[in-house]
């Protein structure tokens, strides 16, 4: 199958479309520091019941802990609406831990879109890459922050093992390593991919660790390469969501490969140019990405719960309440925005910089999209 972009034949990768992105204007989509923490413009102001019922029911006993929780919800509220909601779809005594965690991907991914200079972001990233060392030490102190307050709960005690203190300490090393380059481009596609592994397919394995959706899938192992797949869709995906903002502080994330046989130059990323070679290598890269998301979506069968597992479709948040663990299919819901966001960008003819994607869905249709996927267990 052939697919023709700009007047050019390009391979395709079989794009399936089963719903076109609304974008509404008042919106903002702003991916900083290359990934996950964007401004989704969430409607105002109003905790959810569910969340804050789940830090109240939580292992949590001081109002500092339930504090710190609440800061954790809001956090990802603010910077991630679209991982918000996938996370109410969570049974409710896993929700902690999932906010806990996306939190704590919040604060490393926005350390260097938020600082002036690279060496603070460095400075603030090797903080968090102590504070991850000492969360897992049951004699270490607590360090001094909500969400490493939130993480100590979820993690002491035996509940964080080895294996969340990998994925974790992977997704501070990668961004430590980004901030190292001081805005200089991937040297290759495979980089690329491989910096998505190591933030956003961590972030989703440590998440399955957490909310018990790997010990109760149908295959384990088919759920940890699941979460690659979806893991590094998302995280090249979020890299082209973010190219507005990234322009803005003169770094590009489009592999330096990819612009020598497209025939790109970073400059005219860090200028907003709009031209046949830059489309071309944001097609190349989005392409990739596609090509994670819709492995992912092929595996989705041999990651449901276990035949054992008495299972029903959440017809409202209520439903996943009571569940013992997580479905896996619940933890790769953010897909859907990423999915969304890939059939964006083709309708625009891959023009990353398009202001029809700054701007995002009406929070309704964010909603209703979410919903819809999880009732029928898609992602």
């Amino acid at each position: 199958m052939w697919w023709r972009r700009g007047g050019a034949r390009a391979a395709s990768l079989a794009w399936s479309r089963p719903a076109p992105f609304l974008a509404a204007p008042g919106g903002a989509s702003i991916a900083r520091g290359c990934g996950l923490a964007r401004a989704i413009a969430p409607p105002p102001r109003a905790t959810s019941r569910h969340a804050s019922a789940s830090f109240a029911s939580s292992a949590a006993p001081g109002p500092d802990v339930r504090a710190a929780f609440a800061y954790c919800s809001d956090t990802v509220r603010a910077h991630d609406y679209e991982s918000y909601l996938c996370t109410l779809f969570l049974p409710r005594r896993r929700r902690p831990a999932a906010l806990a965690l996306r939190a704590f991907n919040v604060e490393t991914a926005n350390a260097l879109g938020a600082a002036k200079e690279p060496h603070l972001a460095l400075m603030r990233l090797r903080w968090w890459r102590d504070a991850v060392d000492a969360l897992h030490d049951d004699r270490a102190r607590v360090p001094d922050h909500p969400v490493a307050r939130a993480l100590a709960a979820v993690l002491r005690g035996g509940r964080g093992g080895a294996m969340t203190r990998r994925w974790m300490a992977r997704m501070v090393d990668a961004r430590v390593e980004d901030a190292e380059r001081d805005g200089a481009q991937p040297p290759r596609l495979a980089d690329l991919e491989r910096y998505a592994d190591d933030t956003h397919a961590s972030l989703l394995c440590a998440l399955l660790d957490l909310t018990g959706a790997r010990r109760d899938a149908a295959s384990p192992i088919d759920a940890d390469h699941c979460a690659a797949h979806v893991g590094k869709a998302i995280g090249i995906a979020n890299t082209l969501r973010g190219a507005s903002a990234h322009a803005a502080q003169r770094r590009c994330y489009v592999p330096a490969d990819v612009c020598a046989e497209t025939g790109a130059v970073a400059e005219a990323f860090h200028r907003r140019d709009v031209s046949d070679e830059t489309k071309d290598a944001v097609h190349r890269v989005a392409s990739r990405a596609k090509a994670h998301l819709d492995a992912a979506r092929a595996m989705r069968d041999r990651i449901q719960p276990k035949k054992t597992e008495t299972a029903t479709k959440p017809t409202t948040l209520s439903s996943v309440d009571e569940g013992p663990a997580a479905r896996a299919s619940a933890v790769f819901l953010p897909a859907v925005a990423t999915g969304a966001y890939l059939d964006a960008l083709e309708a625009r003819d891959f023009d990353a910089f398009h202001p029809g994607l700054e701007r995002t869905a009406a929070p309704i249709v964010t909603q209703w999209r979410i919903a819809w996927a999880a009732y029928r267990g898609r992602y």
